[in-house]
């Protein structure tokens, strides 16, 4: 056995010692030509002074022999915005590399990076450089681009008096931006405010966002940049970008007017207490994407009209207690980034947690000409108390439900759906039942985004209550829901064509 051991041992250092003097031979023509995993590499709009996220890009040795690249260099050098490395490799000052070296059939990994300077002006600014590889003589080049924009950026800040946010700036908030008590944010049409990941919107006092049809306020995330995937899925796509809007003052009055939230984690959560009612009002708006809850309503009022609320992790409204009022709203759920926790529409007036049960009655919901539409089998769930008989003061009507079919005292002129395009379970029955254009993402270049207007031969078209309908006569887009006496269900009137 010793023997054996030791010849094992000769041979190893042998082939070591016959590595080691053996000597790479680099390929020697001026000829040479490296591939690269694209020929531009675009960093969407980014903001001035904020670093970038980080892009890559892949370099191929298409030969069978080894290459040495004599000199990676970005063409400014010292005075490019960009910055990159080369297998984690950093240049020198000057943005150069030497000799680095790529086996036969192999590649390189290039991470980049910028920082734009701020421009004064809210006007985006166009920047570019070459990021070069010379080879035995011969140059290849990779464009890098990138368009950046000023921004006001909120970082951990509270604002002191009472302010507005003009569409004459962009505006970027770190960790989150508080409204405290007795101050109150004004926000002006076509304002969009970019959430940094986690970032939230709290407010104890009041807001006012003031959208139109033609420029809504948008609250997403910072996020311009693609997934990595086969569909190139924008960040803008995912949920969980942002943290939430949490709007928390017992007496606050919150007004949402075509305001577009989307892509976040908590939607709009609003907290009421035994110290006061908060109230929101909610006109023309969407709440889109959200890893938990679209819209939250603890032991408060909540009047929503012609909005819609769609594709959330546990559920697009749920209620405890207090007051809902929505008419002519489109409540949606086909969230599929994770397993969902629960229907589209909740409302309850208990909390019971081990044998501490907490009350929290409903004064007065109704939800009237709306759709509660989802790719669950149950997309509404009632859960009065049966402990204390607490009031649960529901009334839906004229609305339809995705939902087994029931007799129910809060329900009333129900249109029942089971199902959306989908077999019937235990059967080889495959039944069709659109509501929407389009509850899909699956391939984003042929179906495009979800689209939760009204599909052709929709089951919501044509069944509105006429005199409910009348109390909102013109759609979420500017469409007027009674040319033809006969409105449509849900936030979008279909155009007749």
């Amino acid at each position: 056995m010793k023997s054996i051991a030791y010849k094992i041992i000769v041979a190893a250092t042998l082939l070591i010692a016959v590595n080691a003097c053996t000597e790479i031979k680099y390929a020697t023509g001026t000829d040479i030509t490296l591939k690269f995993s694209c020929d531009t590499l675009t960093f969407d709009t980014i903001f001035t002074t904020i670093p970038t996220y980080t892009a890559t890009l892949l370099v191929y040795n298409p030969t069978n022999e080894y290459l040495l690249i004599n000199k990676i260099e970005l063409q400014e050098k010292e005075n490019s915005p960009f910055r990159y490395n080369c297998n984690g490799k950093i240049p020198t000052n000057n943005n150069t590399l030497t000799n680095i070296e790529i086996m036969p059939n192999d590649s390189l990994y290039i991470f980049v990076e910028l920082t734009i300077d701020k421009n004064q002006n809210n006007t985006p600014v166009y920047v570019e450089d070459l990021l070069l590889f010379t080879i035995n003589g011969n140059t290849s080049s990779v464009l890098l681009n990138a368009y950046g924009q000023d921004a006001v950026v909120f970082n951990a800040h509270t604002i002191t008096q009472d302010t507005t946010l003009t569409n004459n700036y962009n505006y970027l908030i770190f960790d989150y931006l508080h409204i405290p008590e007795n101050t109150t944010i004004n926000i002006d049409e076509g304002v969009t405010l970019y959430f940094h990941n986690a970032a939230n919107l709290i407010v104890d006092g009041n807001i006012n966002c003031n959208g139109t049809l033609q420029n809504p306020i948008t609250m997403r995330g910072d996020r311009f940049d693609h997934v990595i995937d086969v569909n190139n899925t924008p960040y803008d796509y995912l949920p969980s970008q942002w943290g939430g809007i949490y709007l928390q003052n017992g007496n606050g009055k919150y007004t949402f007017q075509h305001t577009h939230i989307r892509s976040g984690n908590m939607g709009v959560l609003l907290i009421g207490s035994n110290r006061g009612t908060p109230q929101l009002f909610m006109h023309n708006c969407i709440i889109h994407n959200m890893s938990a809850y679209g819209l939250y309503i603890q032991q408060a009022e909540a009047y929503i009209t012609n909005c819609e609320i769609s594709n959330c992790g546990i559920s697009c409204i749920s209620q405890l207690g207090g007051t809902l009022n929505a008419t002519h709203c489109t409540m949606a759920n086909y969230f599929t980034w994770a397993l969902r926790e629960g229907p589209a529409v909740t409302i309850t007036n208990y909390i019971l947690n081990g044998n501490l049960l907490s009350i929290y009655p409903i004064n007065n919901t109704t939800i009237e000409n709306s759709i509660i539409f989802g790719s669950g089998t149950n997309e509404l769930e009632l859960l009065p108390d049966t402990f204390t008989n607490a009031d649960f003061n529901v009334y839906i009507s004229n609305c339809l439900i995705k939902a087994p079919k029931t007799e129910n005292p809060y329900l009333n002129n129900i249109t029942w759906s089971h199902a959306q395009n989908n077999y019937i379970p235990g059967t080889t029955i495959f039944y069709t039942d659109t509501v929407f254009i389009n509850t899909s993402i699956n391939d984003i270049e042929t179906t495009g985004y979800y689209n939760f207007q009204l599909a052709i031969g929709s089951r919501a078209c044509n069944i509105a209550n006429i005199n409910v309908a009348q109390q909102y006569p013109i759609d979420m887009r500017g469409n007027n829901r009674l040319l033809d006496n006969k409105p449509d269900l849900g936030a979008y009137e279909r155009v007749r064509e």
